[in-house]
């Protein structure tokens, strides 16, 4: 309450706007724009700021998140803090001061009035009140009443407007607030003004820590008319710059009557003055008398004619203000802003900085009528001042930053999802050819590592061994070469570990779990070993006959072996023409399983199963393995078909991890190339198993492919809780990523943003890999990876060749030979370095 008005200060809720569709996006500006309409003849005072998060605050809650840190965890996360000092975690918070009607005089009363005279006054204001209560809490607008605490927050970030957040808030939770509080928020605080300068001064005190601050106010001037729904809202584009923005707007909604008798008048006076020239001087007049008549014709037109409140005009002055420690830092800064609405919308700088600054705090009056600013409440709706990035959470590992229309760091906490959301812990990572499917992969396992997450890997190429080698992570780290490991390492049997008995709540459960490993051990193991076959022996008719009654005379077991199977084959007896046939089955898998590939999935003998005692990390890798093209259902060579049965039995053998440990506990798998289960009857099987066993047993279950389509055929699209998408530039696998994305449709212009991510430089270098990063709480927002705080970790995930470290060694072999050797001829050490 001021001298003269009355003002109710609300606080909106954030809102999201990136990735939805322009339906939902034009229907928020429409409801804004209804809500704005219903405040016809008031006063609104919009202020947008921002509340930093102490970089402490997370680091604390990162530290308390960790189950069991490693040793290197201390290093990792102070690593952390410093490098996320210089980024921001601010959030930004609108706040909407609306004019409450009073009787006239009331204001000047209310100050003279005895105790009980003045409550029963604003008593009666009570009903008003209310009405903007409800008014302010509308789609669209969906703004709740401002606490004590929250305006106390307000009022310091204005008169204090460009220093440092304070670190303490008076107490105020009662709502009791006298005239000589202001003393709290201007003593330790001093402007400094020169005339017609370019900025203001601020000093203020922190303690005894003294704060000084240039601020440059600018002023939102002429627009052009605005794309509804636009693509950035005009007040939110200022969040894409790397440093705060304060927005102040003044905005009188008009009556309707009044702008259109101003219409009117303005309508005679260009008709006067087009008389003037054409009937008195016989002269032609001016077009621009006409385009004006036109604009004023249609404003009228429409305020007369329009049938709901998105007619209604207003006036308004939007302010800016940018702060920096120097003059020089805060005018380069209020130039990165004026390029950034250029050519839209101009930025001035007002002549008096002092009066145009004193209109961020809340009960000042405008400072200045210059730069006045008319336009209907649909286009004053269209700056949504409260859409910002909504994605990640306050205690997960650091994945990057924003770098879409705005920029903000994101932390993500992978296990929320199954611990307090009981979704399913699957994910979905898909990228081209260097879109950075490995960089996303390898800096979700190796933070979460450093907490003491234990992880099963397979890695087809091989690339995530190099985790394994880091000096944080070797002691707790294994590295397998399946291709190189012992016979029967990938049995069909063995692959599927046995239910244990405390994963379950009662034994009628542990049976039932017991029974389905039992019937997917068979069914694994038909499948298996009939992708094997020849095509003319998988598509008769005796086959599946053959291999289901030898698989089913098999028992179960996880100590059985697939050559189990062969040897009941050889000896099935029944009909003569199906003995015939399962005997060349038998034949034919026996000379299978001489080979490299074939000897993993054809044990001899008895073999005991895993030990439980698993290390921290298990990268299972596939490097050498031969690959079909992905487009092909199938080969007609034997390699490339055991190299897939090989490729799909690895990834049931990294899904073991799953069943390690404590139910409770938390798990990751990460799986490479995951478009190859498709090709598999049982691939929908796996997938099925992982989503669903994922949340029971705490598992976050990483999936990655270069094709969306290949995880779109196993089923996914309703399974997945989170995803990222990296840069595709083929528009059939832009539109099928979409899927991945909730409440995303297709045909809506989305699809092109996947072909705009990790744009290679001039010099054909990409940096930090973007992704389109689904959260799994609705949050959708385009992201950077930032690994810069660890080099290590970014070296060791790096897979772009790198001529520079040949040229090292080469160089270290020549000068490690003894002085006065021979020189080698050129021709030569090229043929030995070959």
């Amino acid at each position: 309450m001021t001298a003269d008005k009355i003002h109710a200060w609300y606080l909106l809720d954030p809102q999201g706007w990136s990735f939805r569709p322009d339906s939902v996006r034009e229907q928020l500006i429409i409801d804004g724009a209804d809500t704005y309409a219903q405040l016809v003849k008031r006063n609104l005072h919009i202020r947008v700021t921002t509340r930093p998060y102490p970089v402490s605050n997370w680091a604390a809650a990162h530290d308390a998140n960790a189950p069991a840190p490693l040793p290197a965890w201390r290093d990792y996360l102070m690593r952390d803090q410093r490098h996320l000092a210089g980024r921001s975690m601010a959030d930004k918070e609108v706040y909407v001061g609306v004019e409450i009607p009073a009787r006239k005089g009331l204001y000047q009363a209310l100050g003279g009035l005895a105790g009980s005279i003045s409550d029963r006054e604003v008593a009666a204001l009570s009903a008003r009140i209310r009405e903007t209560d409800e008014i302010m809490s509308s789609p669209g607008m969906d703004g709740s009443p401002a606490t004590p605490r929250q305006l106390e927050w307000l009022l310091h970030r204005s008169c204090s407007l460009g220093l440092p957040a304070p670190l303490t808030l008076g107490a105020v939770d009662d709502g009791h607030w006298e005239s000589e509080d202001l003393g709290e928020f201007t003593d330790h605080v001093r402007w400094t003004a020169i005339p017609y300068g370019r900025t203001i001064r601020v000093v203020g005190e922190n303690g005894t820590q003294r704060l000084e601050r240039h601020v440059c106010v600018l002023s939102v001037g002429r627009m052009t008319d605005l794309e509804i729904p636009a693509g950035v809202p005009w007040m939110q584009r200022t969040d894409q710059l790397g440093f705060p923005v304060e927005w102040s707007g003044r905005v009188e909604v008009e009556d309707s009557a009044k702008v259109g008798a101003a219409m009117r008048r303005s309508i005679q006076k260009i008709r006067a003055q087009k008389d003037h020239y054409e009937l008195e001087h016989a002269e032609p007049a001016p077009g621009a008398l006409d385009r004006q008549a036109d604009r004023a014709l249609a404003v009228e037109d429409e305020i007369s004619m329009g049938l709901s409140g998105l007619s209604t005009r207003t006036r308004g002055w939007f302010r800016l203000a940018v702060s920096a420690p120097t003059e020089e830092e805060a005018l380069e800064r209020a130039s990165a802003v004026r390029k950034l609405f250029a050519p839209q919308i101009t930025i001035a700088r007002p002549a008096d900085q002092y009066a145009v600054a004193r209109e961020f705090i809340p009960g000042e009056r405008l400072g200045s009528t210059a730069y006045r600013r008319r336009m209907p409440v649909t286009t004053l709706a269209a700056a949504v001042p409260a859409a910002t990035a909504k994605v990640g959470d306050r205690i997960g590992i650091h994945l990057g930053e924003t770098s879409g229309t705005s920029s903000r760091v994101v932390t993500w906490e992978p296990w929320e999802m199954t611990e307090r959301g009981e979704e399913s812990g699957l994910a979905v990572l898909c990228a081209g050819l260097g879109g950075g499917k490995s960089t996303a992969g390898g800096n979700v396992i190796y933070r979460s590592l450093l907490q003491g997450v234990p992880w099963t890997v397979l890695d087809p190429s091989g690339r995530l061994t190099a985790l394994c080698r880091m000096p944080e992570l070797a002691e707790y780290s294994r590295s397998v070469d399946l291709l190189d490991a012992p016979a029967g390492v990938l049995c069909t049997y063995r692959v599927i570990a046995e239910p244990r008995r405390e994963h379950y709540a009662s034994d009628l459960d542990w049976r039932t779990a017991q029974d389905n490993a039992a019937d997917t051990r068979r069914l694994l193991t038909s499948s298996v070993l009939r992708s094997m076959l020849p095509r003319q022996m998988q598509d008769h008719v005796l086959t599946e006959v053959a291999l289901m009654r030898a698989v089913g005379k098999v028992r179960a077991t996880n100590t059985a072996s697939t050559m189990d199977v062969v040897e009941e084959l050889a000896a099935l007896d029944g009909d003569p023409e199906l003995k015939r046939h399962s005997g060349y089955l038998a034949d034919f898998l026996r000379e299978a399983a001489k080979t490299s590939h074939g000897r993993l999935i054809f044990p001899a003998g008895y073999h005991h199963d895993y030990a439980h005692d698993e290390p921290l990390l298990t990268v299972y890798s596939l490097r050498g393995l031969a690959l079909p093209d992905e487009n092909t259902p199938y080969s007609d060579d034997l390699d490339e078909r055991l190299s897939m049965c090989v490729l799909y039995l690895a990834a049931w053998l990294t899904q073991r991890g799953m069943y390690f440990g404590d139910v409770h506990a938390r798990k990751g798998i990460f799986i490479d190339e995951a478009w190859a289960l498709s090709t598999f009857s049982t691939g929908r099987r796996f997938i099925d198993r992982a989503s669903r066993d994922s949340r029971k047993h705490n598992t976050r279950v990483l999936l990655a492919s270069q094709n969306p389509s290949d995880l779109l055929d196993l089923g996914l699209a309703n399974l997945i809780s989170a995803a990222f998408i990296g840069r595709l530039t083929d528009e059939g696998a832009q539109r099928d990523a979409l899927r991945f994305l909730p409440s995303v449709r297709e045909g809506v212009g989305y699809e092109a943003i996947f072909g705009t991510l990790s744009r290679p430089s001039r010099e054909g270098r990409r940096g930090a890999r973007e992704f389109i990063f689904s959260d799994g709480t609705g949050g959708i927002e385009r992201i950077r990876m930032d690994m810069s705080a660890h080099p290590g970790l970014l070296e060791a995930l790096s897979t772009t060749a790198d001529p520079e470290k040949a040229r090292n060694r080469l160089g270290r072999h020549r000068n490690d030979g003894a002085v006065g050797a021979p020189t080698v001829p050129v021709g030569q050490l090229e043929e030995e370095s070959a």
